[in-house]
Order: C-alpha cells, then structure tokens, then sequence
C-alpha cells in the first residue's frame, strides 16, 4: 500500500488548543493540526514549522522533538497518510488562515478538544497532554 506523509505542530498555550478547520474529499469540515507535506530536503521539524507558518501564519518552536505519530487512510482507502505530529510553542506571527487550505482557525479549552477529532487525531491529541502534564 502507498503511504503519503505529512508533518505538522500541535500548539497548546494557556490551556488551550490550536485547531483548524479543513474539508475533506467530500467537502465536509473536519478539525486538525497544521500540517502538510514534506520537501525533498525538509527534516520532519522544518516541515512542521513551515506548514505551520504556511496555514496558520504563526511562527513556532519545537518544543518536544520526539513525533506523535497518528495515520489514516486516504484515497478511498488506497493509500495511508502517516502524520508526524511536534509539539510547539508560538515565538510570532499572526493567525491568518492560508487560503484555499484551511477554513477555520481557533482555540479550544484543553479540556473540550477531544469533541473536536476523529479517532486518530484523539489518539494524536490523547498523548499530546499526557506529554504536556
């Protein structure tokens, strides 16, 4: 099976959480953490902290360099995406969502992001607070 593979941030400050909103192949909303594919000479965090700039216009540093890893399968079930996931804080930058990419961005109360993922983004954010604890 072919695996396509994407690297993004995961953004908590002040007890809340960084998510955007995003459309599927279908055109529905579902809710995420920036990010997006890999360059050809991009390290997993230089690809996080540039998609990140890229969708949501903040500047970011990663603060845990071990990746939460979350995947899907994509395509109509042909392919798996793998994500790798950074913990990061914000050093600048303005939120502005990229347009044509992403529809929304918000923050949301530590304590009601689960509401917001499918199961594998729960999974991804289940471990991003034990880490964050």
């Amino acid at each position: 099976m072919k695996h396509e593979k994407s690297c993004g941030t995961i953004i908590i400050d002040q007890n809340k959480v960084l998510v955007i909103g995003v459309k599927d192949d279908e055109g529905r909303l579902f809710w995420s953490f920036p990010k997006g594919h890999q360059e050809d000479v991009e390290s997993d965090m230089e690809t996080a902290i540039r998609e990140t700039r890229e969708e949501v216009g903040l500047e970011t540093e990663i603060i845990d360099e071990k990746p939460i890893y979350a995947s899907h399968l994509i395509h109509d079930g042909t392919a798996v995406k793998d994500i790798y996931l950074f913990l990061a804080k914000i050093t600048g930058g303005e939120i502005k969502p990229q347009e044509g990419e992403v529809e929304q961005v918000q923050w949301v109360d530590f304590e009601e992001a689960d509401k917001y993922f499918s199961d594998y983004y729960k999974d991804a954010w289940s471990e991003a607070k034990k880490r964050k604890m």
